[in-house]
């Protein structure tokens, strides 16, 4: 398996979710909500591609059974499926800032440090040997 078909499925939501993440906290601090409604729409965004790359790229790929490749691709598959999971975390906070909801802040935080921990994930993919 070419290390260029497992590229793209990785690198796309890493930028996806430092974007993502970089806008949230900006738009918070400065209290520009369009910045933060921007944020959470990119996490949600970065979840819909991880299921597109879950359900069509990853299992076109030419995996040789026993290679070091086929653990990368199926950690990839997991945290895929993780980024998903986190885009319905996006898109509660997304729902929760729109309606004032009380409990906001609390999921908005627990949502951050998810994805924190998601683009640590896929930051460690992309840097094992190839």
């Amino acid at each position: 398996m070419e290390t260029h078909e497992l590229y793209l499925p990785m690198l796309v939501p890493l930028w996806a979710i430092f974007i993502g993440l970089a806008l949230v906290v900006v738009g918070f601090v400065d209290k520009k909500p369009r910045f933060t409604y921007g944020g959470w729409m990119i996490l949600c965004l970065s979840g819909l591609y991880s299921l597109y790359a879950n359900l069509f790229l990853l299992p076109s790929v030419s995996v040789v059974p026993g290679s070091p490749l086929m653990e990368t691709a199926s950690q990839l598959q997991v945290t895929g499926w993780l980024n998903v999971a986190g885009a319905f975390l996006a898109l509660a906070s997304l729902l929760f800032l729109y309606f004032k909801k009380r409990r906001y802040l609390l999921l908005a935080v627990l949502t951050l440090a998810f994805f924190i921990l998601q683009f640590f994930e896929y930051y460690h993919l992309l840097q094992k040997p190839k």
